[in-house]
Parts: C-alpha cells; sequence; structure tokens
C-alpha cells in the first residue's frame, strides 16, 4: 500500500516517540492516528498537539480501521502488530530509539523524507543546533558525577541518549565505572560503591512513584555522603528524540553549576 511519489495522507503511529516526530512534523490533518500515550503530558512533550487526534493503543484491528498508507513504529513495541500489518501489505516503517543528539538529527530528516516534510525536518534541525552550539559543552577533567537511576536500578551509559546528553552537560556518566555501555542495572551495593555526586530523578509521574522507584527513597542513600544531590528532569524532555533533548541538556548543565558552586562554597 506504499506510494512512491506522493506523501503519505493517512498516517498512522503506535509508538509514542514516533508520535512525538509526527506531531512535530507532519502537515495538517495527514495524521490519522496516534498512541494513547501521546496525550499524557507526563509522557508527551507535544500533548497538546494530540489532542482531537484519534488515538490506538497499538492493536492491529485499530490500525486497520483507519486505512492508512504509511504505519510508524518502534523497533521493539507491537510487534505483533507490525508484523501482521506487513503482512497484510501496508506500508510499515520502523524506528529504534535514538543512542545520540546525532541519531536525533537522523531521525528528523528520515521523518521528513518519509511524510514529505524534509524541508520542516532541516528547519527544526538547524533551530535544535543553534541552540545546542550556545549551550552544549564537553566535560572537564574534575567534572562532577552523575548517574540516571531508573526503576529496578536501571541505568545508562555513554552509548545512550540520556548518557550523550549528560556528556553535553558536562558531567561525567558514573555508570561508565560499574561497565555500562548502553544500558544495565546497578543493585545499591554497588551505586554506593561508585558513588556517584548526584543522582538523576525522573519519575514516571510527578509525585507518582512505583515499587521498584523506591530504590532512590532507601533510608540508607539518605545516611550517605554521596550521592549527595539529586537533579530532576521531566520524563518528557528525553524519553524520546526530538528538539525538546535540548531542553534537557539545559536543565543538566543548570543542576552542574548550581552544584559546582554550593561545592567550591
Amino acid at each position: 500500500m506504499q506510494w512512491a511519489n506522493a506523501a503519505p495522507q493517512r498516517i498512522a503511529s503506535v509508538n509514542l516517540c514516533t508520535d512525538q516526530y509526527l506531531l512535530l512534523l507532519a502537515a495538517p490533518g495527514t495524521i490519522a492516528t496516534v498512541t494513547w500515550l501521546s496525550q499524557q503530558p507526563e509522557s508527551s512533550y507535544y500533548y497538546e498537539r494530540a489532542l482531537g487526534i484519534p488515538v490506538n493503543h497499538g492493536e492491529a484491528e485499530e490500525i486497520v480501521a483507519h486505512a492508512p498508507d504509511l504505519v510508524l513504529a518502534g523497533f521493539y513495541s507491537a510487534r505483533t502488530t507490525t508484523h501482521l500489518l506487513q503482512q497484510l501489505g501496508y506500508w510499515v516503517e520502523l524506528f529504534d530509539h535514538p543512542r545520540s543528539v546525532k541519531q536525533v538529527r537522523e531521525q528528523l530528516r528520515r521523518m521528513g523524507d518519509l511524510i514529505g516534510r524534509r524541508e520542516q525536518a532541516e528547519r527544526v534541525i538547524n533551530t535544535m543546533d543553534a541552540r545546542l552550539q550556545r549551550v552544549a559543552t564537553q566535560p572537564t577533567d574534575d567534572a562532577p558525577t552523575l548517574m540516571q537511576y531508573a526503576p529496578g536500578g536501571y541505568t545508562v551509559g555513554r552509548d545512550s541518549l540520556v548518557g550523550d546528553i549528560m556528556h553535553l552537560a558536562g558531567w561525567h556518566n558514573q555508570a561508565e565505572s560499574a561497565g555500562v555501555a548502553h544500558l544495565g542495572i546497578v543493585d545499591l551495593e554497588t551505586l554506593l560503591m561508585i558513588a556517584p555526586l548526584a543522582l538523576i530523578d525522573s519519575p514516571l509521574a510527578p509525585d507518582s512513584y512505583s515499587f521498584a522507584e523506591q530504590m532512590l527513597k532507601h533510608p540508607v542513600l539518605k545516611k550517605t555522603a554521596r550521592p549527595k544531590f539529586t537533579v530532576t528532569v521531566e520524563r518528557k524532555l528525553w524519553i524520546c528524540g526530538g528538539p525538546m533533548v535540548v531542553d534537557a541538556l539545559i536543565e543538566l548543565r543548570k543542576a552542574r553549576e548550581t552544584i559546582e558552586a554550593e561545592q567550591r562554597s
């Protein structure tokens, strides 16, 4: 059902992150459906743009009902749905989660090409890069250490979008000292041993912590000298790729500068 010489006019997305690219770049009236998560302000940066657009829960029947001429999905989400849609002859494009700001640029261009909006994508990239040029930096030798500590002890290394943003904000990522390059799990004992100066707190929803997230509230963390600081970043700023990752970078840079000033005083 792919039309090689015409931009798609009924685009469906079954992944939150392809939702974000689509909501940012698509021409008015060309989005047939996005995921229900796209309308959740805690997870979706462009949730206001999603309001009023029909939503789906990643089921093939829902997507077929919208008769899309392009379906966007993530590599690891709605696998049964995307496989079935491909078998039925639908044009399905899969996006991996970006592991760097560079890959965010690449995905914006790819999305622009797919939906006939390359010029719009280039404008977004140029604006994003102009902001990055003003705020991005490199960690100094004595830069403070930071680590993301997500539910279940999950953390990320340099080969990840969050890790890349941490680096560009001038932090040393302490997860790397635990051998984490992309994604890994660090137990509480290891966390206390590698002792980052600060932890990133990025809860699934404001003031709402799951059982797995309670590791961040463990009493031992309050009794140790390090981690000493908590840095809060809204999840919607970097759960997906897009120009909003610059806002996450800015938040991390401000936090680093504040902590460095406090450490000097």
